[in-house]
């Protein structure tokens, strides 16, 4: 890792440790998707395939009369905004970290279960995750990133986005069934 790398995930590191001091009182639990009325969508929204993905299931989740939050993350600067659900490179500061309205309006928002439909590291994306207020925080499997989920899916490197989101709600749908 070069030096400059280094410099800025030092940083990094240390900005979220002081934001997750403010969360740790933060009610943490379990939730059934049947269960949940408010659903946030953190997604990498680079490319066009798995904005697709994501609408489409953002869509099916508000036919089961859910109400549903999208933010996405696109991996590049962008001249001209694009999408109101949508921050790029111009949204985060030096270190990695986000620094936007639409970010501090999702994170404000009072989320029941907040899935993490993105599977590769993704700096912007995590510090959304480590630093939000939802209940229940569910995504993808990384060994590094154990603490800052309830829920982490594991599935093979050469899987979709679909089949993550499929596996999400799988196992969303039968934990605390009887609850």
């Amino acid at each position: 890792m070069r030096l400059v790398k280094k410099v800025k995930f030092y940083f990094y590191n240390s900005f979220l440790k002081k934001d997750l001091k403010a969360n740790q009182n933060v009610l943490r639990e379990m939730i059934n998707i049947d269960s949940a009325k408010r659903i946030g969508v953190l997604f990498n929204a680079t490319k066009t395939n798995d904005v697709i993905t994501v609408t489409q299931f953002a869509d099916h989740l508000r036919t089961e009369a859910k109400e549903v939050f999208i933010l996405g993350f696109q991996d590049r600067k962008l001249k001209v905004e694009q999408d109101a659900r949508l921050f790029d490179r111009n949204s985060i500061n030096w270190f990695g970290i986000p620094r936007d309205t639409k970010v501090d309006d999702f994170q404000k928002i009072n989320i029941d279960i907040l899935i993490c439909a993105f599977e590769e590291e993704c700096l912007p994306l995590e510090y959304i995750v480590a630093t939000s207020k939802a209940r229940c925080r569910v995504g993808a499997f990384s060994k590094a990133k154990t603490n800052y989920y309830e829920l982490m899916i594991n599935i093979k490197k050469d899987q979709q986005l679909v089949y993550l989101l499929k596996q999400i709600k799988h196992f969303l749908k039968v934990i605390n069934k009887n609850d």
